[in-house]
């Protein structure tokens, strides 16, 4: 109760102090389906001000400011979601309008990814395969890089050190002039990682890491009519993974991913608008079961992705659209086939406008596969807005989730038999839109079928395939609520999620009932305080429900003091209550932990 009642004091403190105003920053969206469509479903924004309290690995940012759920395997190791109650391969990730997830695993392991390596990230709850295809189906992560003109020549250097031996650099230069824009950006994380854990094994054992980002941008605008881009990103890693006891073989995980891509834009007039998407994605990792030694289990898949998107406003309140894609896949490894897949998908979207307070979108897709067999999908989504202030928003959608390499190709099991899952869901929203205060509620339900689930074989109990075998059901309550006054900045979220597996009639493992976030920041003159609270509920650990981690609740702080133009410094401490939690079982969170961070721009 003290750290409850301590950590809204910190809040409730700023609302008494003055200063100069400040302006909510618009969305960024650079990619043209994200633009004209979903307008049903509800947007968490995290702008470059929350991203930059919250500088390094991505997990830390989206567990403090979002309803999703990190399960991770100690600090700065492999973290999954769990988003709406689904599983980890049930959330897209989309980098600039590309699904990023992992061929190997249909994951995102969000430590990988540098938080501050973009402009701004935005969290869609809800389906979206139709725009992004595969693991759309708990919801989507955006990460969206800008293109600025005519501002010339920035660069900036950002320093940090923190506990267990942390260091933080990023260096980014940016150019751009009437036409030609550019940045490009190198950041490195490490950490010795050895906190304290309340367990016999006193430390963090074996639990080192480095990851380095590289993202190079350019952009080029012929006329109003025509833009190209250009994006690149390299990650490029080294964990060890943390001991569960002392008989532990050390172990450990190297990855090496880069992302390119091309785009161009044209709209030639206000009828008219067309952006098509030319990416190559190379993913590989070597797992060390005993980093001592030099064998390691390889994996790696070359994927090549071309992406086209039409839009036609036929008359004045009713447009359509066409998104197609084809992609083409080939990957292998030491415990996986050498194998190749091929798939194309269609889609086809029609937005009308049926009055000035009432418009709908309908969509519908098929994705073609030489592996598997796919779902036919669609998308129905209502808004009504009957005042500036309130909208109410209503979306049903069928979603799916391709099998992945893993699946099709493990050697010992992998089974190119299995088809798509699919997803059914519906969702009813209310939005209240005011000048200041802002809250959007979510109410949502989600059967899957199909899931993939690997199980003993019958032929060999000590080898494991995959089946479509598995039904689950999701459902629940989301609230997101913003709040700003001057320079006072107010955000919280909070979900009830209930989870079911149809085979077992137990609740998902690591899902929690219940999450809620809340922070706030304050401005006065050159002084910046902000506090970040998250409270999660307990999980189960095993699927009979025998076992669960308890529950948690953790507070920040931090103040940023800007001395000139050109420097500024910020102090932060993590978990000032120095809680002991985790967010997977026998895998320690650190106790409370500081960290320093300089910026100097030039």
């Amino acid at each position: 109760m003290k750290k409850l009642f301590f950590s809204f004091a910190l809040i409730s403190c700023t609302l008494h102090a003055q200063n100069d105003t400040i302006s909510l920053q618009p969305l960024i969206l650079n990619d043209a389906f994200l633009t004209n469509h979903y307008k049903s479903q509800s947007v968490i924004q995290l702008n470059d001000s929350i991203i930059n309290q919250n500088p390094g690995q991505l997990t830390q940012l989206l567990q403090a400011e979002t309803p999703i759920y990190f399960k991770e395997n100690g600090r700065g190791m492999v973290s999954s979601p769990s988003f709406r109650g689904t599983l980890a391969s049930h959330t897209a990730v989309v980098w600039n309008g590309i699904n990023v997830n992992s061929n190997m695993n249909g994951q995102t392991d969000f430590n990988v990814f540098n938080s501050n390596s973009y402009d701004g990230i935005l969290i869609q709850p809800g389906g979206g395969s139709i725009g992004y295809g595969t693991g759309a189906i708990g919801g989507t992560i955006h990460l969206l890089n800008k293109f600025d003109y005519n501002k010339g020549l920035h660069q900036s250097l950002n320093l940090g050190y923190g506990s267990f031996d942390t260091w933080a650099a990023k260096y980014q230069l940016k150019y751009s002039s009437k036409k030609f824009s550019s940045s490009v950006d190198y950041s490195r994380n490490q950490s010795d990682n050895d906190y304290k854990t309340p367990n016999y094994l006193a430390y963090n054992r074996n639990g080192k890491y480095y990851f380095n980002s590289i993202n190079a941008n350019f952009g080029y605008r012929f006329n109003p009519k025509n833009e190209v881009k250009i994006y690149s990103m390299f990650n490029f890693g080294k964990r060890e993974f943390p001991l569960v006891d002392f008989n532990s073989t050390p172990s450990g995980y190297d990855n090496l991913d880069y992302r390119l891509m091309s785009e161009w834009n044209f709209k030639p007039n206000d009828k008219w608008q067309s952006e098509i998407k030319l990416a190559y994605i190379h993913e590989e990792n070597d797992f060390y079961t005993n980093i001592h030694q030099d064998f390691a289990t390889n994996l790696k898949v070359d994927n090549y992705i071309l992406k086209y998107y039409l839009k036609h406003q036929i008359a004045q309140n009713f447009q359509l659209a066409v998104l197609t894609e084809a992609l083409y896949n080939e990957g292998g490894g030491n415990n996986l086939k050498a194998s190749t897949r091929n798939s194309f998908n269609f889609a086809l979207i029609a937005t009308h406008q049926l009055s000035d307070v009432l418009n709908y979108e309908a969509s519908i897709c098929q994705d073609f596969s030489d592996k598997y067999n796919n779902p036919f999908i669609y998308a129905l989504g209502i808004n009504y807005r009957p005042i500036t202030a309130y909208q109410l928003r209503t979306n049903i959608s069928k979603n799916y989730r391709i099998p992945t390499y893993n699946d099709l190709f493990w050697k010992t099991g992998g089974n190119p038999d299995l088809k798509s899952e699919s997803a059914y869901q519906f969702e009813i929203g209310n939005d209240y839109l005011g000048k200041n205060l802002k809250i959007q509620s979510n109410l949502f339900y989600n059967k899957i079928d199909d899931m993939i689930q690997w199980t003993p074989s019958q032929n060999n109990n000590s080898i494991w395939v995959p089946k479509n075998i598995n039904q689950a059901k999701t459902y629940g309550f989301e609230l997101i609520g913003s709040y700003t006054y001057n320079a006072f900045r107010f955000n919280t979220t909070y979900s009830y999620i209930k989870t079911k597996d149809e085979k077992t009639g137990k609740e998902f493992m690591y899902s929690p009932n219940h999450k809620w976030t809340a922070s706030a920041q304050y401005t006065y003159k050159h002084l910046s305080a902000y506090i970040q609270n998250t409270y999660t509920g307990k999980v189960f650990t095993v699927t009979d429900e025998s076992a669960t981690l308890r529950d948690f609740w953790t507070t920040n702080f931090g103040l940023n003091y800007t001395i000139s133009p050109s420097y500024n410094v910020g102090v932060k401490v993590n978990n000032i209550f120095d809680q002991d939690y985790q967010t997977q079982e026998n895998r320690w969170q650190p106790g409370i932990n500081y960290n320093i961070q300089i910026q100097i721009k030039f």
